[in-house]
């Protein structure tokens, strides 16, 4: 009975490194998506610091105020975009504690209290066709513990 606690443990485990991993793909990404606005915006300001420096010796000062308003626009636009990146991370890291303290509130049952002949119970209960509640209110065994007892017996 300890290796299927070993099993669980493993499970868990791995279930929360997976998620680790995750984030931490997710984050690399971001900054990357971060890191390639960060050289447009650079661009940009080469762009437009060239584009001043002619304008001014053509003296059009109107045509730098409507460059200015279209670089503007951009800014918005990508401040927008970062804002939406920003969020949708604080989501995906709200989402991860969730299943996160799902994890930890679970109770996962002492399946050592459980003998063999109360296991055949189970099987052949399930087998003549009774669901997993009825079994459970039957032999007064919790439902998460006969659903474990099945799918480690290969029927679920």
């Amino acid at each position: 009975m300890i290796d299927i606690h070993l099993i669980i443990f493993i499970g868990l485990s791995a279930f929360m490194l997976f998620l680790f991993f995750y984030i931490l793909k997710r984050e690399k990404i971001i900054e990357q998506k971060f890191a390639a606005i960060e050289l447009s915006l650079e661009e940009l300001n080469k762009e437009v610091f060239l584009l001043k420096k002619e304008l001014k010796n053509n003296k059009s000062i109107e045509t730098i105020q409507k460059l200015e308003e279209i670089i503007e626009n951009i800014v918005d636009d990508i401040r927008y975009l970062e804002e939406k990146n920003r969020k949708f991370y604080k989501k995906i890291e709200e989402e991860i504690a969730k299943v996160q303290l799902e994890v930890k509130k679970q109770n996962i049952p002492a399946i050592g209290n459980i003998n063999k002949h109360e296991e055949e119970k189970i099987l052949n209960l399930y087998k003549n066709g009774y669901s997993i509640e009825e079994i459970s209110r039957e032999l007064r065994i919790p439902a998460g513990e006969i659903e474990l007892i099945l799918k480690f017996s290969n029927i679920l």
